[in-house]
């Protein structure tokens, strides 16, 4: 099958891989569409968060070629989005060791894979890529993606790892499943009010689809970004208040629509409910410290290529809740996601006005490439 695998910054190469081979609790599918994520264009641009010599891609949608025996529920040409939970995780982990018994089954030395020592990848030192090892491994971070003509389900479960498409829905936009399933679960971490007002700095992917389910819980929304295309399809999209951060200062401008806040520290800064930070920028973290009430929320969901020297004593002052985005849901992740997918079933959050390119996956250095150009582009779909 052809692939794109990633070798280092800016260094992907197209190339012949072996198709997968299922075991019987498992499941092929051919990918449709695969998005571009932000974590994979940091590796991209920086070579950073990912290993050389695998497929990433975790953001796939779609059809089923082969199903394993003992697999239920999933048939030939069923439309499919592949997704994994921790859930895998806690029925595979012991139960007992010190990360277990903390909720963490995630780290728990049960689930350290050796690799098999036989196969070619093996013999080549490049371990990680053991079909032992992938088995175990996340899809697109640590197991081979979706920038192939196939990937690999194990153990395919309906509604656990493996979750149909509804027919309104394209293999395009289904491609969106995860991001949509990661900004429902960040909107629900800051406990958003019908009566608050909330704000997100950075409009990729994950920022426009935070902001439309993030109005569906708050009375308004305003967003803020650099990139004017993206800001004029913020307001098309339902934001109440557009920013261009490379015009005019964004926390003055919150000042100017929440108020002054007041804390320990005495006046100061903005009174903005929530603050969803998802471009990564060092000054759009400080600054939403600074743009978010005392009491407030402040949930980081952009990663970051550099650290950020913020002032903890407002953070302390002003009994900020500074939330991780890795942190788990407030609900079980299926029913999170299949939350999500309703909101986009029933047009309340659209995707496919982000889709500004499409590349074969010939072109994947192109399609990364387009993918950094803010001013060009939102959201850029590989088709294998």
């Amino acid at each position: 099958m052809k692939a794109a695998v990633f070798y280092g910054a800016r260094n992907f190469k197209v190339e012949e891989l072996e198709v997968p081979k299922i075991e019987e609790t498992d499941i092929l599918i051919k990918v449709k569409a695969c998005g571009i994520c932000g974590s994979d264009l940091h590796a991209f641009k920086e070579g950073i968060f990912s290993r050389p010599g695998f497929v990433m891609g975790h953001e796939l949608a779609g059809e089923v070629v082969e199903v394993g025996k003992k697999v239920k529920g999933i048939k030939l040409g069923d439309r499919v989005v592949p997704l994994q939970f921790g859930v895998e995780l806690a029925k595979r982990a012991c139960g007992k060791c010190f990360w277990c018994l903390r909720a963490q089954p995630q780290w728990c030395p049960s689930l350290a894979h050796k690799p098999c020592g036989e196969c070619d990848y093996c013999k080549s030192g490049k371990f990680w890529m053991c079909d032992k090892m992938q088995r175990h491994m996340l899809i697109g971070y640590s197991r081979n993606g979706g920038y192939a003509e196939y990937a690999l389900v194990p153990d395919a479960v309906v509604d656990r790892n493996v979750f149909k498409i509804p027919a309104n829905i394209s293999y395009e936009e289904a491609s969106f499943f995860d991001p949509l399933s990661g900004a429902y679960k960040w909107v629900m971490l800051a406990d958003p009010k019908p009566f608050e007002t909330g704000i997100v700095s950075g409009l990729g992917t994950i920022g426009l689809t935070v902001m439309q389910v993030l109005k569906q819980y708050v009375s308004k929304v305003i967003v803020s970004d650099v990139s004017e295309k993206r800001l004029k399809l913020a307001q098309e999209l339902g934001a109440d208040v557009v920013i261009n951060a490379a015009k005019e200062n964004p926390l003055e401008k919150v000042i100017e629509l929440t108020g002054t806040g007041r804390s320990f520290s005495g006046k100061g800064g903005g009174c903005a409910d929530i603050v969803e930070e998802c471009s990564g920028a060092v000054i759009a973290l400080q600054q939403a410290i600074e743009m978010v009430r005392t009491g407030g929320r402040v949930v980081a969901v952009g990663l970051f290529e550099q650290d950020v020297p913020i002032n903890v004593n407002h953070i302390i002052h002003k009994q900020i809740h500074l939330i991780s985005s890795f942190l788990p849901g407030k609900g079980e992740p299926s029913k999170e996601l299949k939350e999500a997918i309703k909101l986009l079933a029933d047009g309340k959050v659209k995707v496919k006005p982000l889709i500004s390119h499409e590349f074969p996956v010939d072109q994947i250095n192109e399609a990364f490439d387009m993918q950094t150009r803010a001013d060009e582009s939102v959201k850029v779909i590989v088709k294998p």
